[in-house]
């Protein structure tokens, strides 16, 4: 009988092995990357239309208007820093205000909790808070209005209205790291007045006529348009 001999692979087949695997591994790396992404985005949307509807069910309990602003009040009583917690009651979990594409958890469920909540989520302060009277009063497009969105505060353009207060809250620089809200793969995701959420590009999302106080904002603005100088847009 022929004697059988035990074949093993020669350093060549190993190595070209290897590199075969090494280049799928490549090709493969990406779409992992935008399939992890994705998958995030979509629970953010999540996140966003739950606290949508929160604002939404708080509007209908008071007058069809929103938190006004509170002048004489302390820390805890500004509404645009303290949001979170006056909304609680309507979405009542702190887990929908963690994007998880965000290095920040959600905030414990107290008074200085929600109120040192470093914001995944920032409101249209500004331009649908309630001393601007009844939410469909003074936005004539809804479908077209941000309520909520992707964010670096929770209360967005309060104070200055001016594009560098905006880029400054919106943590739009290189130092916030995954914390702007271009985390997404420089998408925002958006939840609007009427009560759906899109994904917007991130000029798409800042663009607005200026000075206005129409949609997408509804915010008088001061400081011209929006440049690209002197603040960085890294790629999320």
């Amino acid at each position: 009988m022929p004697k059988r001999y035990r074949r093993f692979f020669t350093l060549i087949e190993l190595l070209s092995v290897i590199a075969i695997i090494a280049v799928l591994s490549a090709m493969l790396l990406p779409v992992s990357v935008k399939a992890r992404a994705k998958a995030g985005q979509i629970s953010c949307v999540g996140n966003l239309k739950q606290l949508g509807v929160a604002f939404m069910l708080y509007a209908s309990d008071h007058r069809e208007r929103l938190m006004p602003y509170i002048t004489g009040g302390g820390v805890y009583d500004h509404p645009g820093t303290n949001w979170t917690r006056i909304t609680y009651p309507y979405y009542q979990s702190v887990e929908v205000l963690a994007c998880p594409a965000s290095l920040q958890d959600g905030p414990e469920a107290t008074v200085e909790g929600f109120h040192l909540y470093d914001g995944n989520y920032g409101w249209n302060y500004d331009g649908t808070q309630g001393n601007r009277g009844r939410l469909h009063s003074h936005i004539d497009a809804p479908s077209k209005g941000y309520l909520l969105f992707d964010s670096g505060d929770q209360c967005v353009i309060y104070g200055k209205n001016c594009w560098k207060n905006l880029m400054e809250e919106l943590d739009l620089d290189w130092d916030s790291r995954s914390e702007g809200c271009n985390r997404h793969l420089d998408n925002v995701n958006i939840a609007f007045v009427d009560g759906h959420v899109a994904a917007r590009e991130l000029m798409d999302f800042l663009a607005a006529p200026c000075p206005s106080n129409a949609a997408p904002w509804y915010i008088e603005w001061y400081g011209g348009q929006l440049t690209m100088e002197g603040v960085p847009f890294p790629k999320r």
